[in-house]
């Protein structure tokens, strides 16, 4: 069954001015440091490319259903950007994630700071205020190293209405770079 919560990852979508912002923004919190394994969650995607290059390794993407599926394999680094949103479940994959994370591995998580529901993304299943999502990176077995807030608009997105206007008030991306406890 095809969810009403995922995006169309194509060309179109890859090259809209907030994904390129979010990747930008993404890349600079990235830590540099030398691993042999990576797993992207998600489709494949240009960034996918990006962190390769940035990590000098190849990194794996997920093709399962994230919501019931396994993850196998064993990792150094594991992105999840802009995924649990769209899920029925994160709790599942984050616990999953932690299956194939090796012990002294990083999981570099993005995902929309809560904001009212009425500037939320059709596609978005959940969005979660700071209790939330620090409970279930908690629950899931993981530690917060550091988080940043970001914007992914370009400034003058903001001015081309009243609910884009709004959103400049609300709208914040959180990046987290976690581990296990």
């Amino acid at each position: 069954m095809k969810s009403p919560f995922r995006n169309t990852i194509d060309l179109e979508y890859n090259n809209t001015p907030h994904v390129q912002i979010r990747w930008e923004k993404t890349k600079a919190f990235l830590k540099k440091c030398d691993i042999a394994s990576g797993l992207d969650i998600g489709d494949r995607t240009p960034f996918t490319e990006q962190l390769e290059s940035h990590y000098n390794c190849s990194f794996e993407n997920t093709t399962n259903d994230l919501d019931e599926g396994k993850l196998t394999g064993e990792y150094d680094i594991i992105t999840a950007f802009e995924i649990i949103e769209h899920l029925f479940n994160p709790l599942h994959l984050l616990t999953e994630i932690s299956c194939v994370l090796k012990k002294n591995g990083i999981l570099y998580l993005s995902t929309p700071k809560g904001k009212p529901h009425f500037l939320w993304s059709e596609d978005h299943f959940h969005e979660m205020n700071e209790k939330s999502i620090l409970a279930l990176i908690e629950r899931a077995g993981f530690s917060v190293i550091r988080k940043e807030e970001i914007r992914i608009q370009p400034l003058q997105f903001y001015f081309t209405g009243i609910r884009p206007l709004f959103r400049f008030i609300f709208e914040r991306h959180w990046l987290f770079e976690l581990n296990l406890k």
